[in-house]
């Protein structure tokens, strides 16, 4: 699913609320309706935008009070990320890996679930912990290099480019020059600029 599509149907509240019920257990739009206090043909529009783009599926299911009805269920699983800090914006989707088929655990005890989940809940709020504080290393490397290059000592397409440099160390010279409109010889020189303003303060710092 593209991203940007993603983001403009979950930032939709009613759309939020209909995927929390359904990813308890599948439900129908008369259901959905009374259990959030919306109207019935709100409910089956934010379904239908929702099944279009493949978020979730409708299948007909016989009713014990009256003629087959249309229940909806999740058909897709992801992992969204948004980070906004100092010289950082992400935004990010992750998806399972298409062999990432979970066994079923074998426990009959509640309380043993709930101390379970509780224990795999500890170990994410500690991941988290740690991809914070590595957010905040990346950060401090960032600034470092954005402080270093003076307004004075080089153009703003210098600073840019560092930035974008910095932001995807992995992007190749030609990708960066495709992202940017820029040909790949003026980067390179642009970039040899940058590293001889550093390497000039490094040995300035060097001879203090």
């Amino acid at each position: 699913m593209n991203l940007d599509v993603l983001l403009s149907i979950v930032e939709n509240p009613t759309r939020r609320k209909i995927l929390k019920f359904l990813v308890k257990e599948p439900h129908y739009s008369l259901q959905l309706s009374k259990e959030l206090g919306i109207s019935q043909q709100a409910i089956m529009k934010n379904l239908s935008i929702l099944e279009k783009n493949g978020m979730i599926i409708g299948y007909q299911e016989s009713s014990s009070i009256g003629p087959m009805r249309t229940v909806y269920k999740p058909n897709s699983e992801f992992t969204l990320i948004i980070d906004m800090r100092n010289g950082m914006f992400l935004t990010r989707m992750i998806e399972p890996e298409k062999n990432d088929d979970t066994d079923k655990v074998e426990m009959k005890s509640l309380n043993k679930m709930r101390k379970a989940i509780s224990d795999i809940d500890n170990k994410m709020r500690e991941l988290n912990k740690e991809r914070l504080r590595l957010i905040r290393e990346r950060e401090k490397i960032l600034d470092t290099a954005l402080s270093g290059l003076d307004k004075t000592e080089c153009t703003y397409a210098h600073r840019n480019l560092v930035y974008e440099i910095l932001d995807e160390p992995d992007r190749s010279i030609s990708k960066l020059s495709l992202d940017l409109n820029t040909g790949i010889d003026t980067i390179e020189n642009m970039m040899q600029e940058i590293e001889n303003i550093f390497d000039q303060k490094e040995r300035g710092d060097d001879n203090e």
